[in-house]
């Protein structure tokens, strides 16, 4: 991909923005850029870096998926607390 071209897909994404990385097949939250990497983030605490080009907004689907995995997260983060489970994980 030419230099010229991913610096007009920039202006289309922003922080906080919900995205799908066709990449890595998965949605995730923008938290960050580094020229063309864009720094993408799932409830779960995963973090990754992927070009541009390989992510595009989210659709309402995959954002319903994304909320869904943090809901999921949450309960198992409580549920593990409560019973000492989380000391055990290794």
């Amino acid at each position: 991909m030419s230099g010229a071209h991913w610096t007009t897909l920039l202006p289309s994404l922003a922080v906080g923005m919900v995205v799908y990385d066709r990449h890595y097949d998965m949605p995730a939250t923008i938290a960050d850029f580094d020229g063309p990497m864009v720094c993408l983030t799932r409830p779960t605490g995963l973090k990754w870096r992927s070009h541009c080009a390989s992510v595009r907004p989210a659709t309402q689907y995959e954002r319903r998926q994304l909320r869904a995995i943090a809901t999921l997260h949450a309960q198992r983060q409580r549920g593990m607390a409560g019973t000492g489970q989380d000391r055990h994980l290794w």
